[in-house]
């Protein structure tokens, strides 16, 4: 039964940590958007269309 705690909170302070490394990359690089994603990958993924004002 510990065996399983220990991995239930593993995987609660990994998700965590997942989650506040992904705030943290949105806060500081504000240059990572979904739209300047879209348009630095058009050439691979040209069915992918832009709507206005999307971001």
């Amino acid at each position: 039964m510990q065996e399983s705690n220990d991995a239930t909170r593993f995987l609660i302070v990994l998700l965590v940590v997942t989650m506040m490394a992904g705030v943290l990359v949105l806060v500081v690089k504000s240059d990572y958007r979904i739209r300047d994603n879209v348009l630095s990958n058009l050439e691979y993924y040209p069915h992918i269309k832009l709507e206005k004002g999307s971001d």
